[in-house]
């Protein structure tokens, strides 16, 4: 995503989700003073600094705020100035991470972040070497989602088919048992997994402007389109959408227009790093 401003008005469904998330499970982290805390996928700071360092007990050490899109960053940076908190660009799927993170940080969160993410073992990997022994992570991310379904149908219209979607659809999307697979995943690089689960979420958008603003907030597409391309690629967006199940196009509200509910599929994550155990490089490879 490399439209923060845009993306920052309209991302009220991730903020629901992932304050639901939180407001549920933060207190699944076991703090103390001092804790250093690792954010991953901060995008525009928004969520990490008014939602979720809010929350957190204020003895803290430090806050690293990371995202692969610098623009995000940058956004990020302009707007938000705290001095225990840094904004760091930093792919959680990349063969090496900075040495000083590993076994580091007591609380890893990440929200909304990691069904962007191809290399899914090596990410996690990842996180695991960061993770100092006895850290926890909290992470919630998409499974399912009828706009993916959408993605891949609208990718099979000749007018579209050069634009490849692969890349930007969750690898658990339509899997049998997802939460299965992921929670094997995670065992098999060390984790102790205390929640793994999958919650079916929805939500009521007041306009049929506003799910168009949003969907093209996050929609990478959109973003490799010409501007005269754009309307063209949208209405068809939306003639697909209303064949979907998921995708509720209801009563008007009070200023007649017509709102949509979506339904997803997101999940909870809760997991630990043995308290005995620091990162043995050579055997997570």
């Amino acid at each position: 995503m490399n439209r923060p401003q845009l993306y920052s008005k309209y991302s009220d469904l991730q903020k629901t989700d992932n304050t639901y998330v939180l407001e549920k499970f933060l207190d699944t982290s076991r703090f103390k003073d001092e804790d250093r805390i690792l954010d991953v996928g901060c995008g525009d700071g928004n969520f990490s600094v008014e939602c979720l360092i809010p929350k957190l007990p204020q003895n803290f050490k430090n806050f690293v705020a990371c995202d692969v899109s610098e623009k995000m960053l940058d956004f990020a940076r302009t707007k938000y100035f705290l001095p225990k908190i840094k904004f760091v660009a930093l792919d959680i799927g990349a063969e090496e991470i900075p040495e000083e993170f590993e076994n580091s940080f007591n609380h890893i969160y990440s929200f909304y972040t990691m069904h962007w993410v191809r290399r899914q073992r090596k990410a996690f990997k990842n996180i695991y070497k960061m993770l100092a022994p006895g850290g926890d992570i909290l992470f919630t991310f998409l499974a399912n989602s009828s706009l993916y379904d959408i993605y891949q149908n609208m990718s099979k219209h000749e007018r579209w088919s050069q634009h490849s979607v692969k890349e930007y659809i969750s690898p658990y999307h339509n899997l049998k048992h997802p939460e299965k697979r992921l929670e094997k995943l995670l065992q098999d690089i060390g984790f102790e997994v205390k929640v793994c689960k999958l919650v079916t979420r929805s939500f009521l958008f007041p306009s049929m402007e506003i799910f168009k603003n949003t969907i093209t907030a996050v929609n990478p597409i959109v973003q490799k389109l010409h501007p005269d391309e754009v309307e063209e690629y949208n209405a068809g967006f939306l003639n697909e959408m209303k064949g979907m199940k998921s995708v509720i196009i209801e009563n008007v509200n009070n200023n007649g227009e017509k709102t949509i509910r979506e339904i997803h599929q997101i999940f909870i994550l809760v997991a630990t790093k043995p308290q005995n155990k620091k990162s043995d490089t050579s055997k997570l490879e």
